[in-house]
């Protein structure tokens, strides 16, 4: 009666082991395809085409939204935990060197940099962009709060910051 009690304990911890190298390996995939499609999206993109500032947004916007965020610690600190807790860092990385996606520590970037084109890139509101719609039901201020995180890490050209 021992032993079948041991050779259960043993089948479930193998099982176990199964399910737990199971899940990496979907998680892998998952990766591995929505890198693929981030590729496949940069291949198609025209290799002599130059990033347009403020492509998305039209030029007679009339009130530029500013991030009310930017330079306050505290919401420095919690917009590191947003961006860490909502997965940012899986494709930008954790100080925003880029990965899967591109870097947002850049001095150009493709849609453009300013903190109301940001905030709608993450808001999921600019047409044509790859960054996953799970962040259109984040609070403003959740949103704000990650972009002054962003712009903490920016050690670029001061002349070419515009937020």
């Amino acid at each position: 009666m021992g032993s079948r009690c041991f050779r259960w304990r043993r089948n479930d911890r193998v099982a176990a082991t199964a399910v737990k190298r199971l899940s990496i390996l979907v998680a892998a995939l998952t990766v591995m395809t929505t890198a693929g499609e981030i590729a496949l999206v940069r291949a198609q993109t025209p290799p002599n085409s130059s990033p347009t500032p403020n492509a998305a947004v039209p030029p007679d916007t009339a009130v530029k939204k500013l991030n009310p965020f930017t330079g306050n610690p505290e919401a420095i600190k919690e917009g590191r935990a947003l961006w860490l807790q909502f997965g940012c860092s899986g494709c930008h990385g954790v100080m925003g060197g880029g990965g899967m996606a591109p870097p947002v520590i850049d001095d150009v970037w493709k849609f453009g940099s300013s903190d109301e084109v940001l905030f709608k890139l993450i808001k999921g509101e600019i047409p044509n962009q790859t960054m996953p719609k799970a962040f259109v039901n984040l609070e403003t201020e959740q949103v704000w709060k990650m972009i002054a995180y962003v712009r903490s890490l920016y050690v670029g050209d001061p002349g070419k910051v515009d937020w």
